[in-house]
């Protein structure tokens, strides 16, 4: 996921929040299909038996609150909660029961990916539908979500319940957006859900999967996925603390602080750790490859739609628009002008070496591109290209989503862990393990790439734990 495009995905929301949901949204979007979706008769049966044992009040509690939308100028819209006339002023509320969730409606082709995400069998990797639910310990009114850049927004009815459907501007039109929102109020639980809906995903097809959520207590949907909603009390201290600027990114770093920098071949330690064994791994860098050709990676492990391919393999062009921003309430983006630049894949081989007398198992890796600027021992991480003085653009974006800059992974060749992901499953003492990973960039980028092996992922801020480990120099 983008952090140009965070605002269009996560609007106005607190940024220590933002991060929560985002850095869960990755998670989930990085791993293997794993699960289909269940029966429609088992469901509306499970659905049944929770209704009589609940009984009929706390579902006429429905009824008592109203979730609905209202303009704030041409292009924003506030979702909120109020209550009808007949209802009490809620400050506090007693804790909800534990509750489970089941979908009862995936499109053809769809499957859960992961607690909460749904993609395309086809494109694992983007798009599809992820989903959050809010518990609202404050009080259901307490609920407010404020979106810019909304060209579409309908009140709509999912069963018995209140929701709000909002499409947003995807200005280049890019395919692994997520650039729908459906909310859904669900008082008698006091929960809302918030669905993030991918551009490859319809609005009727989104509706109806809403449509088909049921929620339970989990003793009552035994076969339900449990719900770890996040707390709307943390929301709230979250704007409290965010309510100024969003701190600084650390984009710069001293020559000093950069004195951990590898070498193609230079073996280093992993550092940052909790469990002591861990500390004996190893990591070096042994080769660096750059080509447009994509039939070096083993087809087992490779996403042609990820690694955005014609029909020979070849990595297509990436295009740079330049953009005048809309303030995403009165004015849209507007695209000025574009141009194209080639791609190259860079297939990098690693080794990692278990230096120590003991096994490892479960261990995780990461690797991320960093474009970083040095100049006078300074390192700068290289943002987009700047405006210069009577330029009508003011921000540059490309058409590749969260490959744009290459700083993912977009093809690894070992899996393991729980989820069959980024994960070795052993390392015995003394063994090495040979990966390979590739980034899709562009070419103009090469002079800058630097690797960070780092498992914080981080390629637009500097980490203590990232130049503790050190970056590796892969300019080319």
């Amino acid at each position: 996921m983008n952090i140009e495009n965070m605002e269009q995905e996560f609007p106005k929301m607190p940024q220590s929040m933002r991060d929560m949901i985002e850095k869960e949204v990755e998670k989930q979007v990085k791993v293997t299909p794993q699960r289909g979706y269940f029966s429609l008769k088992k469901a509306v049966v499970a659905s049944l038996a929770a209704t009589f044992v609940l009984g009929t009040t706390i579902f006429a509690g429905t009824k008592l609150y109203h979730m609905s939308s209202s303009p704030q100028g041409n292009y924003g819209m506030t979702t909120k909660i109020e209550k009808t006339d007949a209802t009490e002023n809620t400050e506090k509320i007693d804790p909800a029961p534990q509750l489970a969730m089941k979908l009862s409606y995936l499109p053809d082709g769809m499957t859960e990916t992961e607690e909460g995400k749904y993609s395309y069998e086809q494109t694992p990797g983007q798009g599809g539908i992820s989903i959050v639910f809010y518990q609202m310990d404050t009080g259901d009114e307490a609920f407010w979500m404020q979106d810019h850049y909304v060209t579409e927004s309908e009140n709509i009815q999912v069963g018995n319940h209140d929701g709000v459907y909002e499409k947003m501007q995807n200005i280049v039109g890019d395919d692994s957006a997520f650039d729908q929102m459906i909310y859904v109020t669900y008082p008698e639980y006091h929960y809302v859900m918030q669905m993030y809906v991918g551009h490859d995903v319809t609005k009727e097809e989104a509706c109806k999967v809403a449509e088909g959520i049921i929620l339970a207590p989990s003793e009552e949907l035994a076969d339900g996925t449990v719900i770890s909603p996040y707390n709307w009390s943390d929301y709230e201290d979250a704007m409290a603390e965010n309510s100024g600027e969003d701190e600084a990114l650390k984009t710069t770093a001293t020559a000093e602080e950069m004195k951990n920098l590898h070498k193609i071949g230079e073996e280093f330690a992993v550092t940052g750790e909790t469990d002591g064994e861990s500390q004996n791994l190893r990591i070096k860098v042994t080769d660096v490859k750059v080509t447009d050709d994509v039939a070096i990676l083993d087809p087992v492990f490779m996403d042609r739609d990820m690694l955005d391919v014609d029909e020979n393999g070849k990595l297509l062009p990436d295009t740079i628009s330049y953009i005048k921003a809309g303030d995403g309430i009165n004015t849209l983006d507007e695209v000025i002008s574009s141009r194209e630049v080639p791609r190259k894949l860079v297939y990098v081989t690693l080794e990692y070496t278990n230096a120590g007398e003991t096994e490892l198992t479960d261990v995780l890796f990461f690797s991320s591109v960093m474009k970083i600027r040095e100049e006078n021992e300074v390192y700068e991480i290289c943002g987009g290209e700047q405006p210069k003085e009577g330029d009508a653009w003011d921000t540059v974006q490309a058409d590749s989503s969260s490959l744009e800059h290459g700083e993912e992974m977009a093809y690894y060749d070992v899996t393991g862990g729980e989820r069959g992901n980024n994960y070795f499953d052993s390392i015995k003492a003394g063994e090495t393990k040979i990966l390979h990973v590739g980034f899709v960039v562009d070419e103009d980028a090469l002079p800058y790439l630097y690797l960070n092996t780092g498992t914080s992922g981080s390629s637009y801020t500097f980490t203590e734990q990232d130049l503790a480990q050190g970056l590796v120099d892969i300019r080319q």
